[in-house]
């Protein structure tokens, strides 16, 4: 692995991710936040949801468990999928292709089997992070509109997401960047009184910088 023991700006960060830019594509920004917690702590659970102020890549998939006399309303608003007993059985015989699952409270007990399915991917419907709520079509289009979730992963304290594309310009980077930093600081608190440790900047297939979170928080 190369060398990210030290830290710099999140402005010469960004810098680096754009300097060594060699590929002629569009590279993903993407982020880990080590989370700053005693072993047994990383057993815990993390997370949260944020909308970006500044929209990056291809608008998110989502699907949605509902009733037949919403699915309409679900398509109308922007899911790629609605419905429960149908949907529920597609994915069971493997179809993976969407982002976000989003479903109403009076809906969850008639989907619990799918928690072993997307439980360990991040996407079983929750209400922390705005995934289970009576006003599917307002959440449908905040995810749409930038809205996205972070989890931790349990037993090693570290939250990895997208966050940008590297054709953006510095300071969107730099508001996305902060957005989340500073939302995941928030939750975190809970668990540690200095809850960040690190936060690395990388792009998908290139060097990482170690940044200075706490210019950030």
């Amino acid at each position: 692995m190369e060398n990210i023991k030290k830290e710099v700006s999140l402005e010469d960060a960004i810098k680096a991710l754009k300097e060594g830019k060699k590929r002629n594509f569009n590279e993903t920004v993407d982020i880990e936040i080590i989370i700053n917690l005693k072993e047994k702590q990383k057993k815990e659970s993390l997370k949260g949801s944020v909308t970006l102020p500044n929209k990056f890549g291809e608008d998110k998939k989502i699907i949605v468990f509902c009733d037949d006399v919403d699915v309409k309303a679900a398509k109308e608003a922007g899911a790629i999928e609605a419905g429960l007993a149908d949907l529920e059985e597609k994915i069971m015989g493997g179809w993976s292709d969407f982002d976000v699952v989003i479903t109403k409270p009076s809906i969850m007990p008639k989907i619990a089997k799918l928690g072993k399915v997307l439980g360990p991917k991040g996407l079983m419907p929750n209400p922390s992070n705005g995934t289970i709520t009576d006003n599917f079509e307002d959440a449908i289009k905040s995810f749409i509109g930038g809205k996205m979730n972070y989890k931790m992963e349990q037993g090693h304290g570290i939250i990895r997401s997208k966050i940008a594309k590297v054709d953006m310009t510095d300071a969107q980077i730099n508001e996305n960047v902060v957005t989340l930093v500073q939302d995941v600081s928030n939750e975190a608190k809970r668990l540690s009184t200095n809850p960040i440790k690190r936060v690395i900047l990388r792009t998908t297939m290139g060097a990482g910088s170690r940044v200075d979170f706490n210019a950030i928080i």
